[in-house]
């Protein structure tokens, strides 16, 4: 499995007190020299390799003398320190599955191994592992002040990498941070979402672009990340106007698929209005992209009644709706916003539903 090979220094702790298992663990991973296997025979051995060196995952037998696997599992899972490492049980009952995932094990595998199945889940989770210390370093770069520093960019990039070629979901976890001072959990991207597969499906998008669509909501407003914090409150800035490209540049380097090109034309264009006074280019009328005019609309009525970092003031849905109609033709596509207007009472269930 040639993926595995994109991890550096990587240490799995096995924990079984069962030899043979513990030499077939291992055997799996013996193509991998960066990958070390780790072995504890029991739950206490494994607690005391966690206190000496640092694991990046760990495969856990349950039955085993002293201090089972539940228990051990409760202890990792209650430990600030070791909480976030991922724990794949070995375990082919649903009863146990049940349990262990109440204390908090990230996935299941049952014996004899699977070598291509274990590698697989291995690889999945080290990939989410990895993701989540990006977020981390993401943050730092953000509350250092060096947004605009290539390990900043970098980082966004990896991240976006392993979404996209992981777990869409994982675009939300990314997108939040783009008004993390305005918008305190992934709801405000649930919400976004909810909004534009609406309005898509109003305008009679196929499936995959409905879907498309609704990742892209995750990340349309990434180049946020890529300003410095106090250049966020001043949308007349020739700062704040950069984040457009700034937001495409953390896609450049990835495989040009459906879901890419859409973000990319998204990110470019959603601030272009109808009458040719927006930015980046200035573009009007159907020279903007047509999922931009989409992203457009429901980001506005987004803005006007939840607020943004830059315009906390908001207005209720019936004043946003009495506002956007006077950006008839001069903010918003006329076509695409009477299509709003006519259904406006189900974009506002969405709002109290994912406010």
């Amino acid at each position: 499995m040639e993926t595995l090979k994109v991890f550096e220094e990587t240490r799995i702790l096995s924990v079984d007190d069962d030899d043979f298992n513990q030499a077939m663990a291992t055997a799996i991973f013996d193509d991998y020299p960066q990958i070390h296997m780790l072995q504890a025979s029991q739950g206490k051995e494994a607690l005391e390799v966690l206190d000496k060196e640092p694991i990046d995952l760990i495969l856990l037998d349950l039955i085993m003398p002293e201090m089972d696997g539940f228990e051990t599992l409760k202890r990792i899972k209650d430990s600030p320190e070791y909480r976030d490492i991922p724990v794949i049980v070995v375990t082919s009952k649903d009863e146990e599955k049940r349990k262990t995932y109440q204390l908090g094990a990230n996935d299941f595998i049952s014996k004899p191994y699977s070598p291509e199945e274990l590698k697989l889940r291995v690889y999945n989770h080290l990939k989410i592992k990895k993701f989540s210390e990006l977020l981390y370093g993401i943050k730092d770069d953000v509350s250092a002040g060096e947004t605009s520093s290539n390990s900043h960019l970098l980082h966004l990039q990896e991240a976006v990498k392993i979404a996209i070629n992981s777990q869409k979901k994982l675009l939300s976890k990314l997108g939040a941070l783009s008004h993390e001072d305005n918008e305190k959990n992934e709801k405000s991207i649930k919400r976004m979402g909810e909004y534009v597969k609406l309005m898509a499906k109003l305008c009679g998008l196929n499936t995959k672009e409905i879907d498309n669509l609704y990742y892209v909501m995750s990340i349309y407003d990434i180049g946020l990340l890529r300003i410095p914090k106090e250049d966020r409150t001043d949308i007349t800035s020739k700062v704040f106007k950069s984040y457009p490209k700034l937001g495409v540049s953390v896609l450049e380097d990835l495989e040009e698929t459906t879901l890419i090109k859409m973000a990319k034309e998204v990110m470019l264009t959603h601030q272009e209005n109808w009458d040719g006074s927006g930015y980046p280019q200035a573009l009007k009328g159907d020279e903007i992209p047509f999922y931009a005019r989409i992203v457009s609309l429901v980001n506005f009525y987004d803005e006007l009644t939840m607020g943004r970092p830059y315009s906390e003031e908001t207005h209720s849905a019936n004043d946003t709706l009495e506002i956007m109609k006077r950006e008839k033709g001069v903010k918003f596509d006329p076509q695409l916003l009477t299509l709003f207007v006519e259904n406006f009472e189900q974009f506002r269930e969405l709002k109290n539903q994912w406010t």
